[in-house]
């Protein structure tokens, strides 16, 4: 046995995202809270102790991240596995006073038919009374089965001049124009695809999302992607989307080819068999294509805000 394997110490994080990889984060842990940081700054002009809305908070990662930065006087986060919302209520709950816990709270709940409950001043029959400043989904919401219903809710759940913002993922075709409507940021070192996917490429791209429990129908185009904000409430002149597939993607293929390598046995308590050889094989086959770009990467991961108006 490799003595590497005694000096591992029990973690004290439980990110789990595609992280934003750079030459200063390198590692899962980093880039994963790089990734949050970057979604959570591009909201501009939060208020002081503003309130925050965390979808998708996994284990509470993101929460806690939003605490120490923002000191938010109402931060709820919403997760469906009740096991996350335990984990996440815990350690939330465990770094703000006790008479706060209403105000700050994880509710284990779909977060679209959580969203169109009656706004309430308990985070568990719905979304605060009060409205949010921010809402945040980090890497989550192509998860969702109905993402222009969660759009229009959210839109309803914020302040007037509150914006949302998530890091998602999109179809490259058609890739968008420079005289978008929205305001939109290419992709730095990464070609637009130059024809619509072909039937074989279709087909792979539904294999994956099928192994991925995540239907076909859940990925839209950059400008549909817009459009539903728009549709949503959002103005388009309000919309900001940038394509961030080289900073995301690439070192997320990068992570999944290295799960349970030479390295990584010597201390990580690594993967199955099974395990391993499917997420190296994500990492080779499906990600890393996403991340190459060109008319074989049907995926882009985007960055996305879009702000209500002030009244």
């Amino acid at each position: 046995m490799n003595h590497l394997s005694f000096n591992v110490r029990p973690p004290t994080t439980a990110w789990l995202n595609m992280g934003w990889w750079d030459n200063e984060h390198t590692h899962f842990v980093d880039a994963c809270q790089a990734l949050a940081t970057r979604l959570h700054s591009s909201v501009q002009r939060l208020p002081t102790n503003p309130h925050i809305l965390d979808v998708g908070c996994g284990s509470g990662d993101s929460l806690l991240l939003l605490q120490t930065n923002y000191k938010p006087s109402i931060l709820h986060g919403v997760t469906s596995l009740p096991s996350h919302a335990s984990y996440a209520r815990s350690r939330l709950h465990s770094q703000v006073n006790d008479a706060d816990t209403d105000q700050h709270d994880v509710i284990c709940a779909d977060i679209v038919s959580w969203l169109q409950l009656s706004p309430s001043l308990t985070p568990s029959k719905g979304p605060s009374l009060h409205g949010y400043d921010a809402i945040f989904a980090l890497d989550c919401a192509y998860h969702f089965n109905d993402r222009p219903t969660f759009f229009k809710h959210a839109f309803h759940a914020l302040r007037p001049g509150g914006s949302i913002a998530l890091v998602d993922l999109a179809l490259a075709w058609p890739y968008p124009s420079e005289t978008t409507e929205f305001n939109f940021k290419p992709g730095k070192d990464i070609t637009p695809p130059s024809r619509a996917p072909t039937r074989y490429e279709r087909v792979r791209h539904a294999m994956s999302c099928t192994a991925a429990d995540t239907p076909t129908s859940h990925f839209v185009p950059i400008h549909t992607y817009a459009a539903q904000l728009s549709q949503a409430g959002f103005p388009m002149a309000h919309i900001q989307i940038e394509d961030v597939s080289v900073q995301v993607l690439s070192g997320f293929a990068r992570f999944l080819c290295s799960v349970g390598g030479k390295e990584d046995r010597a201390w990580r308590a690594s993967p199955n068999f099974l395990l391993r050889f499917g997420l190296n094989s994500v990492g080779k086959h499906v990600v890393s294509k996403w991340a190459a770009g060109g008319d074989t990467g049907m995926i882009r991961c985007v960055l996305v805000s879009a702000q209500k108006p002030a009244e």
